[in-house]
């Protein structure tokens, strides 16, 4: 199997991206007037992160 060494901070920043993500899908709320508790921004929010994630994923699997 291979392996790929990864910094911590590399680790700690895709955790914190989707840890965010998470917490504003589950802030979404139709019923308050906040387009930052909107649904198409927990979408669009979500879908950035995701590909800022899978980008690094990709730059990672790059090393090996």
């Amino acid at each position: 199997m291979k392996t790929v060494k990864v910094p911590v901070t590399t680790l700690e920043t895709l955790i914190e991206g989707l840890e965010s993500a998470i917490n504003v899908c589950y802030n979404a709320d139709s019923n308050d007037g906040n387009c930052e508790k909107s649904y198409p921004y927990a979408v669009g929010y979500s879908r950035e992160a995701m590909k800022m994630i899978q980008e690094q994923l990709k730059s990672l699997n790059k090393l090996i």
